[in-house]
């Protein structure tokens, strides 16, 4: 492998393959089963890509749930990417939003450094002060000549910052096969699921390459930059993290792109599935009943089929006539799926209520359709002090903070003062600079 300015390496062979994977949350569950499975899927996954012989393979972002994951979680993904190596196929890597560590202390770090893989590099500054631009550096892949540029995701997409600096002036001259690879949710093509999610427009990519490695959207994507433009992919995670993860495991498969190149054309991109345990979910109606007659519903859930070997989730929902959540029944069933063999059982309340009980405006969610939600019902009830007399304040303030428009506002808010001290700077520094990026969203905003 060799690395270059984006002109170097020389001319590959005429046809080669190439894995891209991401999201891969190793380390994510704290129920050692689904842990273990995710393990095993990692493995799968592996195990594919040297049967296929791919020429090179992609991790685009969140290999780990964390930096500074369980140490046998390290121990289990070094172990394979042992076996990839000794194949004598290249692994290229970027941070996601989850193993990225702004104190430069990650697990990815130390992997590298073991030879495991490589990471891509990230971009250089050109000029200074307000005026500094980023550029891209490029890594040249020894066997293929493909070159491959990125950008690594941060915690709450703080990359698009990033993305705004960079120049755009497509890579090298044009020839050759040209990858970059990204870990960050653009608006455009996001999943119903995640239609909250913070993203940025498509339009922030840099253009000109041949495909767009992406990881953080947990839904497989296949789109194209444009008429003329290259692929953008997301392969979506294996287990991923969360429960919605799991629950859209059910019946959707799981797995990874392999993409195929012809000369300097992508003549294929392959979806390949990976072994997971077989997800089962059961939705139990709780309005109107009483938590033993909830306590029935679940009973008949146990009954209706042999849960050996799967991955339960039980989701019971409503507002119940009596009693209280607590009082539901819930660990009698998971008792009884688990007597079954049941692989794991997970359960989820949310939207399950008594009667006395306020729920958050419109049921439960993802923590990013609860907070749309919250931040839309608070806006919709906003006016202003009726002791303000300046009727041009006040048109200002409802413009800015009442409806959608306000819960926009608070979105914007929320990302702009979400931002981490850079490396020696001091506390008043950072507060200064918290204070200038609300006064962007806040133009009215005085100096505290």
């Amino acid at each position: 492998m060799g690395t270059g300015d984006g002109t170097a390496g020389r001319e590959g062979p005429k046809t080669f393959r190439f894995a891209h994977l991401a999201d891969l949350h190793v380390g994510a569950w704290r129920e050692r089963p689904l842990a273990e499975a995710a393990v095993r899927a990692f493995q799968d996954a592996i195990e594919r890509c040297i049967a296929m012989q791919v020429d090179f393979i992609i991790l685009a972002g969140d290999l780990f749930d964390s930096p500074l994951p369980g140490m046998d979680f390290v121990r289990a993904v070094a172990r394979h990417l042992c076996r990839v190596r000794d194949a004598g196929i290249p692994v290229y890597v970027t941070y996601g939003s989850h193993d990225y560590s702004p104190a430069s202390s990650s697990v990815i770090d130390v992997l590298e450094a073991a030879g495991l893989f490589l990471r891509l590099p990230g971009p250089e500054a050109v000029g200074e002060g307000e005026g500094q631009r980023l550029r891209l550096r490029y890594l040249v892949d020894a066997r293929t000549g493909a070159h491959l540029a990125g950008l690594p995701g941060r915690q709450r997409s703080l990359e698009r910052e990033w993305y705004e600096r960079l120049e755009h002036d497509g890579p090298g001259d044009g020839t050759g096969f040209w990858v970059f690879v990204f870990h960050s949710a653009l608006t455009e093509v996001l999943p119903e699921h995640e239609r909250f999610a913070e993203s940025m427009p498509l339009a922030r990519l840099p253009p000109g390459f041949d495909y767009y490695a992406g990881g953080h959207i947990h839904a497989r994507v296949e789109v194209r930059c444009g008429k003329e433009g290259g692929v953008i992919a997301y392969p979506g995670p294996l287990l991923g993290y969360q429960y919605g993860d799991l629950e859209r495991a059910a019946g959707t498969p799981r797995g990874f792109f392999v993409a195929t190149v012809e000369g300097e054309r992508l003549a294929a991109l392959e979806f390949v599935k990976v072994r997971l345990p077989e997800v089962v979910v059961h939705e139990v109606d709780a309005g109107g009943r009483t938590p033993g007659e909830v306590g029935g519903l679940l009973d008949r859930v146990v009954e209706e089929r042999d849960h050996a070997g799967a991955i339960v989730l039980l989701r019971v929902r409503g507002t119940l006539a009596s009693g209280e959540p607590h009082d539901v029944p819930i660990g009698a069933a998971r008792a009884a799926l688990e007597a079954q063999g049941a692989l794991c059982v997970r359960v989820s309340r949310t939207g399950l209520a008594g009667p006395r009980e306020r729920s958050l405006p419109g049921g439960g969610g993802s923590k990013e359709e609860i907070e749309a939600r919250v931040l839309t019902a608070r806006c919709a009830a906003y006016h202003p002090d009726p002791a303000l007399d300046d009727p041009v304040v006040v048109t200002g303030l409802e413009a800015l903070l009442v409806g959608d428009a306000g819960a926009r506002t608070a979105r914007r808010l929320l990302d702009a003062v979400a931002i981490e001290p850079a490396e020696h700077e001091d506390r008043r520094t950072f507060a200064s600079r918290v204070r200038t990026r609300a006064r962007d969203v806040l133009p009215g905003l005085r100096e505290g």
